[in-house]
């Protein structure tokens, strides 16, 4: 009633959403409704928001920030604390990002709960500025936002470019932004067209498209391996399904999150995966190393240079396996043997940028990588260590000169 008696009779949204004028699912109505949500958080009427918050999005009307903050408002003086962390939640998965205020409520709601210190310990991550203009942007766009923002150093992930026109910086970005490849074909998209992007006011990290070309080709790393002199540290693989070791790999020469990769255990498996068309030139077929520990190391190069390095060690459920159809035990954030960073600066030795290699350990301790990505991964954004991954960035933003 009070925010009819404030602002006039709420919009009639009972016929057809056809018949609704233009402005109403471009969220010109979401101001009243946030009076009315106000008022509700008052009263600590919290189901009731919650039912607004959800007739907002029957007339197709986006809730804002101020809506869930009011939600949350509402739960936390109800002692609602279930449902002021859920709005939180929801918040972020709509790509809004709940301000400090939400997260003080939240807190406050949770506060005899441990998830309250963990709200509070990703608070401090966001720095002393949280709300200041992006540094970094990656590229497509991710549902990443509330893992970067615990970065505090302004990277974003909400740029959707994977090709067509050069975007220009979005408002809100620092002149001279860094533009981050976070899939394979979008690094080999920016390597090439380095010129027009820069042009365009980004910064770019220089490498040469056939590099970005060559190590996300799972077929072509290995030959370049091999060409380097460090094949031995590279799967074996097999020309022919006839000559392969039992159980090996089946895998896409192109892909990502495992899409398409078998465990295989005889020809006539590869046979029928293959659909009788053979391995070359889409599939390749390699070693398998047995193991429950698998790492993935995020490495900052300058032409081969390490120039900082994160590494995620995986405890997985089984021996032989497909990442990511097996169930994970633990995983910890470890240091990588020197022996083993040589070998890496050798593969990545005409490569400058982020990117993450996969690898185990055969039986005899030796090193197997098994994948180049020459982009940013899920490893860094998830697992790594928030300080740990401010400092690669940092690192990045103060020693690379796009030119070079």
């Amino acid at each position: 009633g009070v925010a009819k008696l404030a602002f006039g009779p709420l919009p009639d949204l009972s016929g057809s959403l056809s018949d609704l004028p233009s402005d109403v699912a471009a969220g010109s109505y979401v101001e009243s409704f946030n009076v009315m949500l106000a008022d509700q958080a008052y009263l600590a009427d919290w189901e009731n928001a919650l039912e607004t918050l959800e007739e907002m999005k029957t007339f197709s009307i986006s809730p804002d920030v101020t809506s869930y903050f009011a939600c949350i408002c509402a739960s936390r003086r109800a002692s609602a604390w279930q449902s002021a962390l859920s709005l939180l939640q929801e918040a972020w998965n709509v790509d809004l990002e709940p301000t400090v205020e939400c997260y003080s409520h939240t807190i406050r709601a949770c506060s005899h709960h441990e998830i309250a210190s963990k709200l509070r310990a990703e608070l401090k991550h966001w720095g002393a500025a949280p709300d200041h203009v992006a540094r970094f942007h990656t590229t497509p766009m991710m549902k990443w936002a509330r893992e970067l923002k615990q970065y505090g150093c302004a990277v974003k992930s909400e740029i959707n470019w994977q090709g067509g026109p050069v975007p220009k910086p979005p408002e809100g970005t620092q002149p001279g932004c860094w533009l981050l490849p976070n899939q394979d074909g979008v690094a080999l998209e920016i390597a090439a067209r380095q010129r027009e992007l820069r042009e365009a006011g980004w910064r770019i990290i220089s490498v040469e498209p056939h590099v970005v070309s060559t190590l996300r080709n799972k077929a072509s790393m290995l030959e370049y391996a091999k060409e380097k002199g460090i094949g031995a540290s590279t799967p074996r693989c097999f020309g022919t399904a006839g000559e392969a070791e039992y159980p090996c790999i089946l895998k896409p020469e192109l892909g990502t999150f495992g899409k398409d990769t078998h465990v295989v255990r005889s020809e006539e498996e590869v046979d029928r995966l293959t659909r009788g068309e053979g391995l070359a030139p889409k599939w390749v077929l390699q070693e398998l190393v047995p193991g429950r520990l698998e790492y993935s190391i995020t490495l900052l190069v300058l032409k081969g240079v390490v120039v900082d390095y994160v590494n995620t060690l995986y405890e997985y459920d089984g021996e032989e396996y497909v990442w990511p159809f097996v169930k994970e035990v633990r995983h910890e954030y470890v240091s990588v043997p020197q022996a083993h960073l040589d070998v890496m600066r050798i593969l990545l030795s005409e490569f400058s940028g982020i990117c993450c290699l996969g690898y185990k350990l055969r039986g005899d301790g030796s090193l197997c990588i098994f994948e180049v990505n020459p982009r940013i991964g899920g490893d860094l954004v998830f697992e790594c260590p928030k300080p740990r991954a401010r400092a690669l960035f940092e690192k990045l933003d103060a020693m690379f000169d796009e030119r070079i």
